[in-house]
């Protein structure tokens, strides 16, 4: 019987399994799964960390982990049951591996979102260098540069006002022009953001910088360019919650948590962008070492309690 399982090894899963170890607590992770930021070039706005690559920084911390006595296994985890208050089995393997189960006290879910990718020729030769999905976490690198913008209705207005913050010069191309608006499209236009209604054949710039150059439509001219951010929506890597009955937040869709971090399911903790608040990998690794805290606590004997 662990303490708890942590399922998800990114930056909030990590820094809960390194806080747990820290308490001494029989702590279990699972790791599994390409990380949303897996083609970021480099985690930007991480005290201390700004700039590391996102391979060495979970690298790092799987290191730090283990060095505290936590134990973390490559597995994929397919289900968990909740047995009573105080007791989940969690069920893991892939198509390569029996299936194997692990009992735990508490579980955190560290799961993470997916991105909705475009599917155009070049994306993924420009992904996490000059094309990205997170304003807060590269629009600083994009300063007084050429921005496309790839996204669908109103939130994607939003999105794209947003990068006034760092330029001028921004084109939006919807993936669905009727999804715009009138009052949508004179909001941009006041703002002198240009609308390309243009269906998007492919990206193309220099291959071994990964430096975008030109955005290319189905018909008319190309839209020259340094980056393009695209908006086209999440969803979440793992169905976990919905196993355990979690409850979700009504403002997003996202795993609804109470100040402990804890779900409307007792002994279940949630961190990181399952949850609601801002999606960034130094956001997430603090919602983890939160979510360890409180699940140590929840953990105390009522004697040693004052």
């Amino acid at each position: 019987m662990y303490d708890c399982i942590v399922v998800g090894a990114g930056p909030a899963g990590l820094s809960a399994s390194l806080f747990l170890a820290r308490y001494r607590r029989r702590t279990l992770t699972f790791h599994h799964n390409s990380p949303r930021n897996e083609y970021a070039h480099g985690v930007h706005g991480f005290l201390g960390h700004h700039g590391i690559s996102p391979a060495e920084l979970l690298a790092r911390g799987r290191d730090e982990v283990i060095d505290h006595g936590g134990l973390i296994i490559e597995s994929c985890v397919t289900g968990i049951e909740r047995l009573s208050d105080d007791h989940f089995r969690v069920h893991a393997g892939d198509g390569n591996q029996d299936l194997r189960t692990f009992d735990a006290q508490r579980v955190l879910l560290a799961t993470g979102l997916r991105d909705v990718m475009p599917d155009c020729p070049g994306f993924r030769d420009f992904y996490g260098v000059t094309v990205h999905h997170c304003p807060d976490c590269d629009g600083y690198e994009c300063i007084d540069k050429r921005i496309a913008v790839l996204g669908n209705g109103t939130k994607t207005v939003g999105f794209t006002l947003g990068l006034l913050t760092w330029t001028n010069a921004i084109t939006l191309i919807p993936e669905d022009k009727d999804a715009l608006s009138k009052d949508d499209r004179a909001k941009l236009a006041a703002f002198d953001i240009t609308v390309r209604d243009q269906s998007i054949k492919a990206l193309e710039g220099d291959l071994q910088s990964k430096r975008l150059r030109r955005v290319l439509f189905s018909e008319g001219d190309a839209l020259e360019c340094d980056a393009l951010f695209f908006n086209l929506g999440t969803e979440p890597a793992s169905n976990l919650h919905e196993m355990l009955g979690c409850k979700l937040d009504e403002s997003c869709g996202l795993v609804w948590v109470d100040r402990t971090r804890q779900t409307s399911v007792g002994g279940v903790y949630a961190a990181g962008d399952l949850t609601p608040n801002s999606q960034l990998a130094i956001v997430a690794a603090a919602e983890g070492a939160m979510a360890a805290i409180h699940i140590h606590n929840s953990l105390i004997p009522g004697t040693r309690r004052p």
